[in-house]
């Protein structure tokens, strides 16, 4: 049951990697920069599983491990864009959702990184 699911996530994330990889290409720099974390993330997702059903659970943790750094470094320079962005127009109250967030942020953090 278990390998269906991870071919299930393989097709799935496949899919995404060929409408992420058309729209990388078909867009400028910002563009592109707002898609790659998606498209590093799918990448890594697809291979996590490929390596999986392969039965090489070494290569399968390396991957997981770079989707939660791409992920992570991905909602983290969403939340400093924020920031930033309420900071130059004097948008004070969105940085107590910003906080909300950060606080929620940290166990998912922990957990991810340095759970043994």
């Amino acid at each position: 049951m278990k390998s269906v699911f991870t071919v299930r996530q393989i097709i799935v994330s496949l899919e995404v990697i060929l409408i992420l990889s058309w729209a990388f290409f078909q867009n400028q720099f910002f563009g592109k920069i707002i898609i790659s974390p998606f498209l590093i993330c799918s990448i890594a997702i697809f291979l996590e599983n490929l390596f999986l059903l392969l039965n090489k659970k070494k290569l399968s943790n390396v991957f997981k491990y770079i989707f939660r750094v791409s992920f992570f470094i991905y909602v983290i320079g969403f939340l400093i864009y924020t920031i930033y962005y309420a900071i130059v127009n004097k948008i004070y109250s969105l940085l107590i959702i910003v906080a909300v967030f950060i606080i929620g942020l940290i166990p998912f953090f922990k957990n991810a990184f340095f759970n043994k």
